[in-house]
């Protein structure tokens, strides 16, 4: 038996632990409430910190995160309870984030860019979670398919890209 003693506080609500099956891989599954937010930020958190990922690019992830998954709740289930899926996957030098559920399909195309020029006072409120996602995080892609439900990926680079002397 190790050192450590485990955990006997109650888990929240809607927490449902996956057990990776790669060292490289982790996931956890929720709830589709908004109160689970904080659960699925203390697990980037969490796993971003083991990989040694710093503050940057955690709260970056975090962010991203957040936005998407707040949608999922929101508009993807709308009135109803589902589970959505977060999944981090260390992939060379990337985190590669995957988030499925089983909500309505969504056309990320179909929401125009938001109004950056207007003062904020005459802007719409709402309409930033995909221009967010795609400011700060490197790559971001969107699938549905009718059996597997809407999956989104994004990749992170963790690690600063090797410059070229030719580049100086």
């Amino acid at each position: 038996m190790s050192g450590e003693k485990e955990s006997r506080q109650p888990k929240p609500e809607g927490y449902r632990p996956v057990k990776s099956m790669k060292e490289n891989r982790f996931e956890l599954k929720v709830d589709s409430k908004l109160e689970n937010l904080s659960i699925i930020s203390d697990f980037i958190t969490k796993v971003m910190s083991q990989i040694g990922a710093k503050g940057r690019s955690i709260s970056d992830v975090q962010l991203a995160v957040d936005e998407a998954c707040t949608n999922i709740i929101r508009h993807a289930y709308s009135e109803r309870k589902d589970i959505i899926t977060i999944a981090l996957e260390i992939v060379d030098e990337d985190l590669i984030v995957t988030i499925t559920d089983r909500g309505k399909p969504f056309k990320p195309d179909s929401i125009p860019p938001p109004d950056l020029e207007s003062d904020v006072g005459e802007r719409k409120i709402g309409g930033l979670g995909i221009y967010f996602m795609r400011k700060l995080m490197d790559e971001v892609s969107y699938s549905f398919d009718a059996e597997e439900g809407n999956k989104l990926t994004m990749r992170k680079h963790l690690m600063p890209k090797k410059r070229n002397l030719d580049d100086v």
